[in-house]
């Protein structure tokens, strides 16, 4: 669950020929012979292509000290951008080297689960520059701005959507464009379970908006809801394979998830929701955990470092500090057993994200380390 999330965080300083013919003219008056017949051999089978080695990822420190890294995400020109969850800075580290002020700063409300949740950046960046953020602002809202990104400072500050209501615990939650152009939203039940089940509420479910704020047109239900039945979804990520969208739910005591989105799905969290749960009126999940373990971030690999992840679904959490990757079947959505990478060496993990290096970065409560080949 979130609220153990980031309870635990304050606690402690607080997401794959033809044949030739015989090319003379024939004469009036001259025969033409048949060609001989011939016997071609048999083609020689295709051999099948040798995969690619696999490559032994180690882990290094990218950004020592950070402060909360809640989110991250990378900016078409290669630098990395990322939250800072209590202060409301965005940090930016540009060919390695942490930027020594905020691209932003952000005035929050940062208590409890509240703080700076989300970052992406616009499909249109190479030409407006805009930098999009949700976060938890005074007052109870959880708003999305976006900033206009001018040599790493963040400029013109543009509230667009501030309709979603925030509460101390189950607060979601994550922002990102679609290959459709639309901004998607994950919010959290702020602790009503009845919120997931109704139509009209924005808690607990995923948002699609458009760039001004509105519904964006197509939603199946004629507001600003595009999919239902959630309780915490802490992340998401698209496809870069199939465009597919994949979840981080998470549940109560049992039942943490990664869930398959699809538009006007119903994910099933309500009130008196059990344990299993396998009610057919609802969408199941691709993965379910017995017990929690707080999922946070989440991302499919498309690189070429390592071969062998090519596909795969990777998953961190809060709870036990593991980066589990689930070898992927997009067809079929289902996953293989996980092979663990990391196993809590380096304590709880927020977030993941793959750099334009092919690397893989991960975001723990103090640090950002990123996993390289092993020399």
């Amino acid at each position: 669950m979130r609220y153990k999330i980031f309870t635990a965080v304050l606690s402690f300083g607080l997401a794959l020929a033809g044949c030739g013919g015989n090319d003379s003219t024939p004469t009036a008056t001259s025969t033409r012979q048949p060609a001989p017949t011939t016997t071609q051999p048999a083609p020689s089978p295709t051999p099948t292509p040798t995969p690619a080695p696999a490559v032994t990822p180690v882990a290094e420190t990218f950004v020592p000290n950070a402060n909360i890294p809640d989110k991250m995400a990378f900016a078409p020109d290669g630098r990395l951008f990322y939250n800072e969850l209590k202060t409301g800075n965005v940090r930016v580290v540009n060919n390695g080297v942490l930027q020594a002020q905020p691209f932003a700063s952000i005035q929050i409300d940062g208590s409890a689960e509240g703080g700076l949740i989300g970052i992406t950046f616009d499909p249109n960046f190479s030409t407006n520059h805009f930098v999009w953020v949700l976060y938890s602002a005074p007052g109870g809202r959880n708003v999305i701005a976006h900033f206009t990104d001018v040599n790493g400072v963040g400029t013109s500050p543009t509230v667009v959507f501030d309709q979603i209501t925030w509460a101390r615990f189950h607060n979601g939650g994550n922002i990102d464009f679609g290959s459709d152009g639309f901004l998607y939203v994950s919010t959290g039940d702020n602790e009503h379970p009845e919120f997931s089940q109704d139509k009209s509420s924005l808690q607990g479910k995923i948002l699609r908006l458009t760039r001004d704020g509105a519904p964006a047109p197509g939603n199946p239900f004629g507001n600003a809801v595009y999919a239902m039945g959630l309780r915490n979804p802490f992340d998401f990520t698209f496809s870069p394979i199939t465009g597919k969208f994949y979840v981080s739910e998470n549940g109560p005591e049992c039942d943490d998830e990664v869930d398959v989105i699809q538009s006007g799905g119903n994910y099933g969290w309500r009130p008196g929701y059990p344990c299993g749960d396998t009610d057919p009126n609802f969408i199941g999940p691709m993965i379910r955990f017995d017990k929690p373990i707080a999922p946070t971030g989440i991302a499919i690999y498309d690189g070429s470092v390592f071969p062998q992840f090519s596909g795969n679904l990777f998953l961190v959490d809060f709870k036990e500090g593991k980066l589990r990757r689930y070898p992927l079947d997009e067809n079929a959505g289902k996953v293989s057993d996980p092979e663990i990478i990391l196993n809590g060496e380096f304590g709880r993990l927020l977030d993941i994200a793959q750099g334009p290096d092919g690397f893989l970065y991960i975001a723990t409560t103090s640090s950002i380390i990123r996993l390289v080949p092993k020399h």
